[in-house]
């Protein structure tokens, strides 16, 4: 029987976390990127800005459900 610790940073946690963090950390740059485009290109500077917000909330409440 696993101790609540060894459960806690199981390697199936552990990536699902990881991954959590890392589509937060890509949605979070594409927000900026999304910006730093809207000059060279309008609507699809905008349309990754945008799609960078939604993920980056969508990961935000995945962050804030996550337990271990």
């Amino acid at each position: 029987m696993k101790s609540s610790l060894e459960k806690s940073h199981s390697k199936a946690s552990n990536f699902k976390l990881t991954m959590i963090c890392l589509l937060a950390a890509i949605s979070f740059n594409a927000i900026f990127a999304g910006l730093a485009l809207i000059n060279i290109n309008k609507i699809i500077g905008i349309i990754i800005a945008i799609f960078g917000g939604v993920l980056s909330i969508f990961s935000y409440l995945l962050i804030s459900r996550f337990t271990r």
